[in-house]
């Protein structure tokens, strides 16, 4: 492989991983939000159960958006005998 296509690899990776990260925080934004106007409309529960559903729909977006984020392995030392 040459030098650049690895380059260009590592940003797409990175690219990648940014835009999961972007759409995960967005996510997160959601299920907050949503547990504030709960907070606020304890006396409508039709609007609660409303609420409850758009965080039970977006807990389930960010737990499938977990599915595409790479497991990096944890690094290994170069030597391990110079580890012992």
């Amino acid at each position: 492989m040459a030098t650049g296509e690895a380059t260009l690899s590592t940003d797409g990776g990175q690219v990648a991983s940014r835009e999961l990260v972007h759409e995960f925080r967005n996510l997160l934004a959601v299920i907050v939000n949503y547990c504030e106007l709960i907070a606020e409309e304890t006396g409508d529960p039709d609007a609660i159960k409303s609420d409850l559903h758009e965080i039970r729909t977006a807990a389930e977006r960010a737990l499938a958006l977990t599915d595409k984020i790479p497991v990096v392995p944890r690094s290994l030392p170069a030597d391990p005998a110079a580890e012992a």
